[in-house]
């Protein structure tokens, strides 16, 4: 009868180190919801491409991009980074003459201001998160509802993201794992171009969507015309 004892011993040993191992896989390398590869599929407004100028913030229809995620800045020398997370942002070709018409991308533009480079444009940032503020989840709702979403206050994170050269920053909220929406502004066709610049404001929600792979350039080269050496 004594031969019970032992394999009873021996299951709860396994149990134990079944147990014990467990933890291990979850202290894998994961990075945070962000990162990633995103197209852009619907801006609410649409975006208005015969605008004679647009904010910086606002990207245009199909735009791809990819957000990598490089850890927590606590070493010295971040300034004002320090404790954010390290993100590199991808803009993928090709680009639209729209692009020429922000003032962050304008001394990229050739050609008279109609030709961006066909290279990736890769700009680093130190992202902030949080939760969304009251009004910002006012202007998400229409997003959530359309989307049949049921995603609480809570579980949405707020992205601020600063690039470092300070050229520009985006507001970006996760509404699950495979949606963002970028939070921006564009000016409104009906109203001068000489009026107060709180006027010519709209709020703007842009839908970017999850892809799975890397999204990459065609193989073919841009049609603009080059330049003789």
């Amino acid at each position: 009868m004594m031969r019970w004892k032992y394999p009873a011993s021996w299951a709860l040993t396994i149990t134990s180190a079944l147990f014990m191992a467990a933890p291990a896989q979850c202290e894998e390398f994961s990075p945070p919801p962000l990162a990633g590869n995103y197209v852009l599929i619907q801006s609410i407004p649409e975006v208005n491409m015969e605008a004679r100028e647009f904010s910086q913030e606002l990207f245009f229809p199909n735009q791809k991009i990819h957000l990598g995620y490089h850890g927590v800045m606590e070493e010295e020398g971040y300034d004002v980074f320090q404790g954010q997370e390290e993100f590199t942002l991808t803009f993928y070709p090709p680009f639209p003459m729209a692009m020429c018409r922000q003032e962050r991308w304008g001394a990229r533009c050739q050609n008279n201001n109609t030709y961006i480079p066909f290279e990736p444009i890769k700009q680093g940032m130190g992202v902030r998160t949080d939760t969304p503020l009251d009004d910002e989840m006012e202007d998400l709702a229409p997003i959530l509802k359309s989307q049949n979403s049921k995603t609480e206050r809570k579980d949405i994170i707020r992205y601020g993201m600063t690039f470092f050269d300070k050229s520009g920053s985006y507001l970006m909220f996760a509404i699950d794992k495979n949606t963002l929406v970028n939070h921006a502004f564009q000016y409104d066709p009906n109203v001068p171009d000489d009026a107060d610049a709180s006027e010519r404001m709209i709020t703007t929600l842009q839908i970017f969507k999850r892809i799975p792979d890397d999204p990459k350039p065609p193989q073919n080269k841009s049609s603009a015309p080059q330049k003789d050496e």
